[in-house]
């Protein structure tokens, strides 16, 4: 009489690790055969619609046992999921721009450059968009401005001037609303993706300035810009070459120029016969900003026409009365670099150079109508409604002048002119 054995479970054998891996490598193969997207911006944390419908049964098999979940887990993805950044290097875990690379920011952008950033607190970037039907293979081209903090005064400044400027003219379109985001720990603002500025394209041209009819070009689209911003009830003070940019290629109007960058943005004062007083925060860039704003007097529009009277001038010449030439500069150079980088490249006290400054040397060289237009922003008092509509006649009458017989050109025109 033989006694029954005790009743034992019985597994599956273990199946060989390379065999799994075949396995693997096989399923993923046959998922990404037919992927019409060749490049994918996204992750396997956030993947695009495209890349989760593609691998689903490949990401499935980390259901079956713990070795297939290691299998996948260890399967390199790089030829699928591209590496937009190669070589680039973020030491610093809370620097603005570790942050928003951390991880796929909102679940739905993919970080790809950097344009701009200040002290770590806050950066301007480049990322791809793929969070639209098509995935990756639809991916668009956004501009993302993010802050590491949500007090930053910036912050609120910049959020509440596109709420209030929404479908403004010349103004950037914001994609969604400002939003926190948990895992890269930072706040962004999306934007629709415009040409390049002004800047950028000064630096292009081969005397690294602007002609006459470009510079009038500029004041007529910028007189309608801060009409129009000042009719919304803010100041932009933020004017300068870097702050103005070209509209993106192939949009309606193309001759369009944008404002941006409104974290400097001021409210303007309503029913207020004068200027506080009580000093507020100098704020703008020092070289274009007005001579009241340099001794922290509350702001109105004649500041933002006085402003972009000395960028008008700025572009003609490719300098300004009060810039320290930079062969003064190197001429000061004594020990190292750093020494010359600590160099100031503009006078102190420049507000009082700015006064000093007659219209005849500011616009020296230039048509008539930027001495009236100087002069109707010296006439304007703390508050007072400018002439828009006048002052914008004058230099379309001048431009017409410059334009006869000539070519008609835009901006893209230029551009690619540049770059050939």
């Amino acid at each position: 009489m033989h006694l029954a054995r005790p009743f034992a479970p019985t597994y599956p054998p273990q199946q060989p690790t390379t065999i799994v891996q075949r396995v693997v490598h096989h399923i993923y193969l046959s998922c990404t055969v037919s992927d019409p997207c060749k490049q994918h911006f996204c992750s396997p944390a956030s993947p695009c619609r495209l890349a989760l419908d593609l691998l689903a049964p490949f990401l499935t098999l980390k259901l079956v046992a713990s070795s297939w979940n290691t299998a996948v887990k260890q399967y390199k993805l790089d030829p699928f999921f591209l590496n937009v950044e190669e070589g680039v290097y973020y030491p610093h875990a809370w620097h603005i721009n570790t942050r928003v690379r951390k991880a796929m920011l909102l679940s739905r952008y993919r970080v790809f450059r950097t344009i701009d950033s200040e002290a770590g607190a806050h950066g301007v970037y480049l990322a791809y968009d793929f969070g639209g039907a098509q995935g990756c293979a639809g991916a668009s081209e956004v501009v993302i401005k993010a802050w590491a903090s949500g007090s930053d005064i910036e912050y609120h400044q910049e959020v509440a001037a596109y709420k209030m400027l929404h479908a403004c003219p010349g103004v950037p379109e914001t994609l969604r609303g400002a939003q926190y985001d948990p895992m890269c720990d930072v706040h962004a603002l999306t934007m629709q993706k415009l040409g390049p500025t002004l800047e950028d394209l000064m630096a292009l041209l081969p005397n690294k300035k602007f002609d006459a009819r470009m510079v009038l070009t500029v004041a007529i689209q910028m007189i309608e810009r801060y009409r129009d911003i000042h009719a919304r009830g803010l100041i932009h003070s933020g004017t300068k070459p870097g702050n103005i940019c070209l509209a993106p290629r192939g949009a309606d109007p193309p001759g369009m120029l944008y404002a941006i960058d409104f974290g400097f943005t001021l409210p303007l004062g309503d029913n207020l016969p004068l200027p506080s007083a009580h000093r507020v925060d100098v704020v703008g860039n020092r070289r274009f900003m007005s001579v009241l704003a340099h001794h922290g007097i509350g702001k109105s529009q004649r500041d933002d026409l006085e402003s972009l009277a000395y960028l008008l001038s700025y572009l003609f010449h490719g300098e300004l009365p009060w810039d320290t030439p930079r062969i003064a500069r190197l001429q000061s150079f004594r020990a190292s670099i750093e020494e010359e980088q600590k160099q100031p490249q503009h006078h102190p006290q420049m507000w009082r150079l700015k006064i000093a400054t007659p219209a005849s040397k500011l616009f020296r060289g230039m048509d008539e109508c930027f001495h009236q237009f100087w002069c109707d922003i010296k006439a304007l008092a703390y508050g007072e409604v400018p002439d828009y509509g006048k002052i914008r006649a004058r230099f379309v009458v001048c431009l017409e002048e410059h334009e006869k017989g000539c070519a008609a050109r835009g901006w893209w025109d230029i551009w690619d002119k540049c770059n050939s």
